[in-house]
């Protein structure tokens, strides 16, 4: 059960009924993060994208540069013109490992009347039957499955939708930028001052 001051700090203001949770780890947050979320907003009619910046993914051996509360920061930044579009620090409240399905289960508590859907991309639903719990994850949400092409296999018991759309950002390739050399063609404006300020990948 989740604790009441994680559900406390994480209850957003208002009632959304439907939203999205989007996790990654956001080392750093992108253009092409909003974009994809912008498009699964429209596309579902969605009240509410949750960034989820992750401790460190079950799926993938390295860690981020950045740390968490600096990844908080720039998500903070990048999304605060957009109503729809808040960050959760969730997963850094909720026992390791981060499994999707610990963190979809502790959103039903924060969220009890709300539509909950996973956003993710082509290649985390070509594994999503590797996952832990995959089939409790799919009682809990509906997926949105971001691809540039065909939808997304059907996978019994599974309820996905498919979006699409292409943005050429790419944060491996920003971090290894040297600093000058960052700009605001990836990233937003406040995230790339920050990253001056801040010389996270220097």
């Amino acid at each position: 059960m989740l604790a009441p001051e994680i559900a406390m700090e994480h209850r957003s203001s208002g009632n959304p009924g439907r939203i999205a949770l989007f996790g990654g780890t956001y080392d750093p947050v992108h253009l092409g993060h909003l974009a994809i979320a912008r498009a699964a907003k429209d596309a579902l009619n969605l009240d509410l994208v949750i960034f989820i910046p992750c401790r460190q993914s079950p799926h993938k051996d390295d860690s981020p540069l950045a740390s968490q509360a600096q990844r908080l920061a720039m998500l903070d930044l990048a999304l605060a013109d957009e109503p729809w579009a808040e960050s959760s620090n969730i997963e850094h409240l909720l026992p390791e490992p981060s499994f999707s399905w610990v963190t979809a289960e502790a959103m039903t508590k924060v969220y009890p009347d709300a539509k909950l859907f996973w956003l993710m991309g082509a290649d985390q639903w070509s594994t999503i039957e590797t996952w832990s719990r995959p089939s409790y994850l799919a009682e809990l949400v509906e997926f949105i499955v971001h691809d540039r092409g065909a939808p997304p296999s059907l996978i019994p018991g599974f309820q996905a939708h498919h979006i699409e759309g292409h943005h050429p950002a790419s944060a491996s390739e920003i971090r290894a930028q040297p600093a000058t050399r960052i700009s605001d063609e990836w990233l937003h404006p406040e995230v790339v001052h920050y990253l001056h300020r801040e010389s996270i990948y220097s």
